[in-house]
């Protein structure tokens, strides 16, 4: 007896569950993916570490952060990268503003040209006796202020 074979035909449901099988596949790999991504970034940044961290002093400011691992006696620690910070450059229109709030006796630090605290104090003090509203930034009512008093004087320059 000779039996003949036929190649399988795929039927269009046949098709569409492969189709939705691979679909299924490429999820599941991207989620596994994604969770084996977060897993690393949380150990990496020494999220879900039991052993307290370990006090490592911050290297010299680089154009790209470093991430240093001490070797030494086996147990790992994790350092968070450091970003550089830049110094803000002097600004004219600052230095001016200190020395005029320093013309009135409400600035006395060095004229930098950086807003410092003192400065920010400066100018809450001059918001206090133009009764304005003490915020320690210059606005257009504290600069008509500060103008005022620099043209008629105020009563810290004992006029």
């Amino acid at each position: 007896m000779s039996t003949t074979q036929t190649p399988a035909v795929q039927t269009p449901a046949v098709q569409t569950s492969a189709a939705t099988s691979r679909t299924r596949t490429v999820v599941l790999a991207t989620a596994a993916l994604l969770a084996g991504a977060g897993i690393t970034a949380g150990v990496v940044l020494g999220l879900g570490s039991t052993a307290p961290a370990a006090s490592v002093p911050a290297a010299a400011p680089s154009s790209s952060a470093q991430v240093v691992v001490p070797s030494g006696s086996g147990t790992h620690h994790h350092v968070t990268p450091v970003t550089p910070v830049h110094p803000v450059a002097p600004s004219a229109a600052i230095e001016t503003l200190q020395r005029e709030l320093g013309q009135l006796n409400y600035y006395e630090g060095p004229v930098t040209g950086t807003m410092t605290s003192q400065t920010t104090q400066a100018i809450t003090y001059l918001q206090r006796d133009a009764h304005l509203p003490q915020t320690g930034t210059m606005n257009a009512a504290t600069q008509a202020a500060l103008a005022n008093f620099l043209a008629n004087g105020n009563n810290q320059m004992g006029n």
